[in-house]
């Protein structure tokens, strides 16, 4: 495979007219989905995940194109990413084969391959990219960031919501949960980006973490929070003294909005302290302890492959009707309405596709971590000190965030940490140097 180093050195080789295709499309996506809107009832997530399908489908388009091509300057990688991926997507195909309502599990079955063709193709991609590219996904971000934060301070809301006070606060994703699940792993990026690079760069990306950290806060959700704290105590512990002292300042600039009442962040860790001390569960699981259950209980009695591809809320009120039977009742308790997502992607992979499903799931963590990758040194290029700088920390924040929230089924944090982990996986391996 070339390396960005011996391209430099020989002229990089003109890109083949498909691999330019991808690069466009790549980049459209990155741009387009954490920010498109439209009217009607779903103006943010129908219209995000309607473009991410439509991504990769122009991204296997151009594949097919590239692939029968005589002029490639790229190559397809072997790496685990590859076994993974295709195991995924197999596994898939077998729960929506026999699940308890195959329509439904046809729609998750295309959300699965969409974002297989979406990582692969970054993954073929990215061998000859620069950290250009994570300037790239950073327009969507910092433009949610922004936004969050003027809706939260009412200084500017240029949408027309009805929702009231900090629930209006929704960026350009509809919900602040969103918002929070969405930048959880561009904050982190930034972070690593400004320890990891020299000169200028260093200190706009400082900015960057600044205000990505500030659109998690402003968007008051504390999984977000938790996840980001997580990451950043993970790549303090890994990385270099430096690291340690940057994240010690960013976890004090973090501490101030926990610590005054006036903000949603710092009311809501004062509620769950408040509702764990009086044992109040509902409260303290925001009310999604009861969806929890029901999934759990999906999973113990479809242990092997589940009730099938998003058919968790097709079961979801048989099930929620039966845990008043095996359950106390200060666990039951809770909002009276039909959940249509776990809140929690661990739960709702094990519900849905069984747990061979979950094992592939953490499988996927675990690559994107960079477990089982020989390393190499030096380090050959600020791509490749990026990648293996944030390969833990994305992972950690993935894992935490999955605990609280459900990035798997939303397409703008679903594309923000498929690409991320893509970069991470092309740029920290022996032969992208």
């Amino acid at each position: 495979m070339r390396t960005r180093k011996r391209a430099a050195a020989e002229g990089s080789p003109r890109l083949a007219g498909a691999e330019r295709t991808v690069l466009a499309v790549l980049a459209a996506g990155a741009l387009a989905i954490p920010t498109i809107i439209t009217s009607g009832t779903d103006a943010f997530r129908l219209p995000k995940e309607l473009a991410f399908r439509a991504e990769a489908i122009l991204l296997l388009t151009a594949a097919v194109f590239w692939l029968t091509s005589r002029k490639r300057t790229w190559r397809i990688g072997r790496g685990a990413e590859l076994v993974v991926a295709a195991a995924i997507v197999g596994w898939t195909l077998l729960t929506a084969a026999t699940s308890t309502n195959r329509l439904l599990s046809a729609d998750g079955l295309i959300t699965v391959v969409a974002a297989s063709i979406l990582f692969l193709v970054t993954c073929v991609a990215a061998q000859e990219l620069s950290l250009v590219a994570v300037d790239v996904l950073m327009v969507g971000a910092c433009a949610n960031a922004a936004l969050v934060i003027l809706q939260e301070t009412n200084l500017w809301t240029p949408l027309a919501l009805t929702v009231p006070g900090h629930y209006a606060s929704v960026g350009l994703l509809g919900n602040a949960n969103d918002v929070g699940t969405f930048l959880v792993g561009p904050a982190i990026a930034a972070v690593v980006v400004a320890v990891t690079s020299p000169g200028a760069r260093r200190w706009i990306y400082a900015l960057i973490a600044l205000l990505l950290g500030g659109g998690v806060v402003a968007s008051g959700t504390r999984t977000a929070l938790g996840a980001l704290v997580v990451a950043l105590i993970v790549f303090a512990l890994l990385h270099s003294r430096r690291a340690a002292i940057v994240v010690v300042a960013a976890l004090a600039i973090l501490a101030l909005p926990l610590l005054s009442r006036s903000t949603a962040i710092g009311t809501g860790v004062r509620d769950v302290v408040a509702a764990a001390r009086a044992r109040d569960y509902p409260r303290l699981f925001s009310e999604r302890l009861v969806p929890f259950l029901a999934a759990a209980d999906m999973t113990r009695d479809h242990p092997l492959l589940g009730v099938g591809p998003g058919c968790f809320k097709y079961h979801y009120m048989a099930y929620r009707v039966a845990l008043a039977t095996h359950y106390p009742a200060t666990l039951t308790q809770g909002w009276p309405q039909n959940w249509g997502e776990v809140h929690n992607d661990h739960l709702q992979v094990a519900s849905e596709t069984g747990l061979p499903g979950y094992a592939l799931f953490l499988g996927a963590i675990a690559v994107a971590a960079g477990i089982g990758t020989r390393r190499r040194a030096p380090l050959a290029s600020p791509e490749a000190a990026f990648a293996r700088a944030l390969r833990w920390p994305l992972a950690a924040a993935a894992f935490v965030i999955c605990l609280g929230q459900f990035p798997l089924e939303l397409a703008a944090p679903r594309l923000m940490l498929l690409s991320l982990g893509a970069l991470c996986i092309a740029w920290d391996r022996d032969d992208a140097a």
